[in-house]
Parts: C-alpha cells; sequence; structure tokens
C-alpha cells in the first residue's frame, strides 16, 4: 500500500544562528496547520466501511490489517478513510482501488460517507481488470467497483461533492435512495462525472437504480459526461430524475455524451419520471454540436429534457441529442406540456418560452429529402434550426440530420428548406427545434410524415 510520504524541507547552509532560529520557527508553523503535501495517491484496499483512524496524519489507515501482495498483512484503506484523507491533505489527492479479489468489488456503506471538500480524482478505472469505454455506440467499459446504498440509511447519497475540480469515474453507483452523485455550492465548480455506470449492476443493463441519478444543486460549470467515448456515463432507472441541475447558482453545466434512460447499448431501460430536468438555472448545454456531445435520452415516463422554472431559467442549449420513445413529448418548456406557439414570440418563462419551427412538408425523391416549414419569434434574430428524423408515428428527435441558420424579418417571419446529406426513408417523421442567439431552445415541433417528391 502507498502511504503518504511527508515532505522534506531542504534549507541551505545559514550564515547565522539568527537565521537558523527563524527558519525553524517558520516550520513549527507550517506544522502546526497541519500536513503540507502537494498531493497524495490513497489506495483503497478493502471494502469495508471502517473510519480512518487518524485523519489528521496523512495516511490511509483504519486500524486493521488485510492480506498484503505477499504474504504480509498491511494497514487497512476503506473508501471512507481515503475520502476522510483526501479532505485533510491539501492538494489534487487522487483515490485509486487495489481491493484484492476477483470479479466485482462491491463497496456498501451503512452510513453517509464524507462530503468531498477538497480536489480529489476517484478513480475506480485503477482497480485491476477496470477499463474505460472503447466505443462510439454503445458501452464496452469493464467496471469493477460498486457503491452501492443497500445498506445504507433512507433518504442517503452515494457521493457528495462539495469541492471544486473533482472527478468521479469508473464507478457504478446503485441502491441509493435519494441520489447516486450530489454537487452542491457555489464553491463546487468544474468537477466532472465521466465513465460510470449510475442506477444499473456493472453490466450496465440491468435495473438497480437511485431516485436521482445526478443532482447538481447551486454549483456552477460541472460536467456530466463528455465528448470521448471513454467519458459516457449510463444514468438509468432513476424513480425520479436522472439528472437534475436546479438554481440560478448553478449556471454553465454540461451535460454530455451520455446515455440517460436507457441500458449501455442505448436501449430504452429506465422507469423514470424525466431524463434530464434544468430548473431555475441558466445556461445549461445537454448535448452540443461538436463531435460525441449529444446525449441518448430515452425511456422516461413523462419527458426526455424538461426546463422549468421562472424567468431566471434562459440559455439552456438542448442540441443534437437523440431523445426518443419518452411517454410525453420530447423537450419540454415549463413543465406543462407542449406549449403554444405566440405571434412574435413576446412571452416569458423558461428558456423564454422559445417558439418552436412548424415543419410544413418533409419529401424524398431522386435521392434527395427536402424538408420546408417557417418559424415565427422574435424579429431580426438569427435562429439555429436543427433537424431530426423518427421512426414512423412517433414525434420527437431520435436521430439528429444536420441543421442550418435562418434570420427572422421585420414582422418575426422567416420560411427554410433543408436537405440532409442522406436522404430520410419514406414513411418516416420530420421534427425541428429552433435556438436563439442567447441559447434558448424550444421544445421539437409537430412531427411531418417523410412522403414521396
Amino acid at each position: 500500500m502507498m502511504r503518504l510520504t511527508h515532505n522534506r524541507v531542504a534549507a541551505s547552509r545559514l550564515l547565522a544562528l539568527g537565521a537558523l532560529l527563524v527558519a525553524l520557527m517558520a516550520a513549527f508553523v507550517m506544522l502546526a496547520e497541519g500536513p503540507a503535501h502537494a498531493s497524495t495517491t490513497f489506495y483503497v484496499n478493502s471494502t469495508a466501511d471502517h473510519a480512518d483512524a487518524n485523519p489528521f496524519d496523512g495516511f490511509c489507515d483504519t486500524g486493521h490489517l488485510v492480506p498484503g501482495t505477499t504474504d504480509t498483512m498491511e494497514a487497512e484503506c476503506t473508501l471512507r478513510a481515503a475520502i476522510q484523507q483526501a479532505n485533510y491533505t491539501p492538494g489534487a489527492d487522487i483515490i485509486n482501488f487495489a481491493i484484492p479479489g476477483s470479479g466485482v468489488r462491491t463497496i456498501s456503506p451503512a452510513s453517509l460517507l464524507p462530503t468531498i471538500t477538497d480536489t480529489v480524482s476517484i478513480n475506480g478505472y485503477s482497480q485491476p481488470g477496470a477499463s474505460p469505454n472503447t466505443l462510439g455506440l454503445g458501452n464496452d467499459a469493464v467496471l469493477k467497483i460498486e457503491l452501492s446504498g443497500a445498506n445504507a440509511p433512507s433518504g442517503a447519497v452515494g457521493l457528495r461533492i462539495s469541492a471544486s475540480n473533482s472527478t468521479v469515474k469508473g464507478l457504478v453507483v446503485n441502491r441509493w435512495s435519494e441520489t447516486g452523485i450530489y454537487i452542491s455550492g457555489s464553491g463546487a465548480t468544474g468537477n466532472r462525472v465521466t465513465g460510470n455506470y449510475i442506477g444499473t449492476d456493472a453490466s450496465g443493463t440491468q435495473k438497480l437504480g437511485n431516485y436521482y441519478g445526478v443532482w447538481v444543486y447551486g454549483a456552477p460549470n460541472n460536467t456530466i459526461g463528455g465528448t470521448s467515448a471513454a467519458e459516457r456515463n449510463v444514468i438509468s432507472d432513476y424513480e425520479g430524475l436522472g439528472v437534475l441541475i436546479q438554481l440560478a447558482a448553478a449556471g454553465g453545466n454540461r451535460v454530455m455524451g451520455n446515455y440517460i434512460g436507457t441500458d449501455k447499448y442505448g436501449s430504452a431501460l429506465g422507469d423514470g419520471a424525466t431524463g434530464v430536468v434544468v430548473y431555475m438555472a441558466p445556461n445549461s448545454t445537454i448535448g452540443g454540436t461538436q463531435a460525441g456531445a449529444r446525449n441518448v435520452i430515452a425511456g422516461n415516463e413523462y419527458y426526455g429534457v424538461d426546463i422549468s422554472g421562472d424567468d431566471s431559467t434562459t440559455g439552456n442549449r438542448v442540441l443534437s441529442n437523440s431523445i426518443f420513445a419518452n411517454g410525453s413529448i420530447g423537450i419540454n418548456l415549463g413543465d406543462d406540456g407542449p406549449t403554444v406557439n405566440d405571434l412574435g414570440d413576446g412571452d416569458t418563462g423558461a428558456n423564454g418560452s422559445q417558439n418552436k419551427p412548424a415543419v410544413s412538408s418533409a419529401k424524398t425523391g431522386g435521392g434527395t429529402t427536402t424538408v420546408r416549414g417557417k418559424l415565427n419569434s422574435a424579429p431580426n434574430r438569427t435562429f439555429v434550426v436543427q433537424f431530426f428524423s423518427n421512426p414512423s408515428g412517433t414525434d420527437e428527435g431520435k436521430k439528429y440530420i444536420g441543421q442550418r441558420s435562418v434570420t427572422t424579418d421585420g414582422s418575426g417571419n422567416v420560411t427554410f428548406a433543408f436537405s440532409p446529406a442522406q436522404k430520410v426513408a419514406l414513411g418516416r417523421t420530420m421534427a425541428a427545434t429552433a435556438t436563439d442567439s442567447g441559447g434558448n431552445t424550444s421544445e421539437f415541433s409537430a412531427a411531418k410524415t417523410v412522403v414521396s417528391a
């Protein structure tokens, strides 16, 4: 087991006794304030739940012994003890795993783990045999560390983060009666939740849900997922919400590249209420236009994405995602079902109740599909209109097929025509969204069936 190595202070030769005494006094003050470590790596080697014997000594050691890598015994380091030590040890610490035994190693705390209050990276992929996803579609990640709430009290949370710039990756987080991962507070910024299975078993295919998957509460500029294959989370089988971003202070959060409400293959799995909810929070991005940013959001009882709250809930972009098989509409503004367009788009509310486009026709012929429609919104403004195709009879946005920019005239009107790079099969349906220059995305338009040109 790797233990903390205390820094040694190398001093130059001192020419006078007075200078030596000054240096000794400064060193004494530093020691009195606590260990002065730049960063430390702690190795969890046990699934037990013992607390650290001395959270202030810089050593992850519960006072118990576990079998070592040879015939010797070594000090036990649990996840609870490692978090305690990482909280006390200054610097960007790392928590790795080296738990003996084969298969998935399950950590099942009987009480709440300590809140993470200092920057740390918790890396489940460090456990022998684990590996991140490499697939562009689907997920072949092998996860070996499970954080289970099966033995925790009612209302418990798996991991609580109030620090900045921390990372949680490579974990299976399931069976927490409140939330799998909870990020809260204005100082909890720059955190990343990547490459986890949240609400499933270690196979990524079986339901073992949390009430909420990930909850970001008043915490700005955090990222759930990412654009690379290795950063993809599977967040599913949540009784309530897959991802909740809440409060005005929680601006600038990003939810990208995840499978939400599905299994690791992207097929609908969960029984959750809504996949992603942004409530009373501005400037979130769900998906995005860069490669790998789209989320797959499916299988929810109500909405795929819900943007709700008062007029402060603005600038929330919902772009390029695959949203399908939800019980109600795919994107909802205002938590009240489909929003009716108003002439000139002068109303207010979540995302300014941004008007949606109207698709008037979708025709395929001669190897080309042409979608025509119009948008009425604020006058003399530029909008990005995104287009989606769906299986016959459905009206969300399963497959993103492209976008174009349009600018309304002085009356707030603009017509558009769009042809994707590949034709869309007859019988499928076409829908569209509009996003203004402030990042306010509309609901999906009514769908139009693709017919022969």
